[in-house]
């Protein structure tokens, strides 16, 4: 099952990708500057018989935490009718690089993917300080295939509210499916 996350707002949010760190440069200086020995391999040689110069760009990430971002999608054009959202403008959310999720055990048995979660999680509450005004709130929602419906015979998880002028990210946090989320600012 893929899980899908949602944000929602009383007015239009920008969209993108935020928070990745990246260098963009010409695929002809990336074979030549930083990794000569690509053009040996197939894929390389098939995307300069397409790209013969290589004035293609690409986005370079040195590690992956600089990779982990967030990226934002939308607005939605038509929504289920078991939308759980008030607020009309939905978006999709996508952790790149990482998940919505960071607890003891991911930190201990995989703490590179902790510190790109962590990153996306960072990232998701910054977007949401930086665009929303005073007064103004959020709704999180996440689910997966079996769309917004929260009558099915799946566990609801209880509501949360989190009013990010006090909010800070602890170690643990998860962003549960079908669980209701009012940011507030």
């Amino acid at each position: 099952m893929t899980q899908h996350y949602y944000i929602a707002s009383s007015r239009e949010l920008p969209t993108g990708s935020f928070g990745k760190n990246k260098t963009v440069m010409t695929f002809r200086d990336y074979i030549n500057k930083v990794n000569p020995s690509a053009k040996d391999q197939m894929v390389v040689q098939a995307l300069l018989e397409k790209d013969p110069e290589g004035d293609q760009l690409m986005d370079i990430y040195e590690t992956e935490l600089d990779a982990a971002g967030l990226y934002i999608a939308g607005p939605m054009k038509s929504v289920d009718a078991s939308c759980p959202f008030q607020h009309p403008y939905i978006y999709q959310v996508h952790p790149d690089g990482g998940s919505f999720e960071m607890n003891d055990e991911k930190r201990r048995s995989a703490p590179e993917s902790y510190q790109c979660s962590r990153k996306c999680l960072t990232e998701l509450f910054h977007y949401m300080d930086c665009h929303l005004k005073s007064g103004e709130e959020l709704e999180l929602y996440s689910c997966t295939d079996y769309g917004f419906d929260r009558s099915l015979e799946l566990p609801n998880q209880d509501n949360l509210v989190i009013d990010l002028s006090t909010f800070k990210l602890g170690d643990y946090f998860e962003w549960k499916e079908r669980q209701m989320i009012r940011v507030r600012k």
